[in-house]
């Protein structure tokens, strides 16, 4: 049971950082935002990241014994 809550909640916070960045993601395309292509690459990894660290903990079997 705790390692369920656990896993859920890691995916929370991972959900909630990929949320934040995609924010940020979309107020790089204001008019007036400097090197807005370099935010856009670290936005969009950390996104991606975030996602498939979730995906994968909420997918992955067994105990973290």
């Amino acid at each position: 049971y705790q390692v369920m809550l656990m896993k859920w909640l890691i995916a929370f916070i991972l959900f909630a950082i990929a949320a934040f960045c995609l924010f940020g993601f979309l107020a790089t395309f204001e008019p007036g935002v400097k090197a807005a292509t370099l935010f856009r690459v670290g936005y969009a990894v950390v996104v991606v990241g975030c996602l498939i660290s979730a995906g994968w903990t909420l997918i992955r079997r067994g105990n973290a014994s």
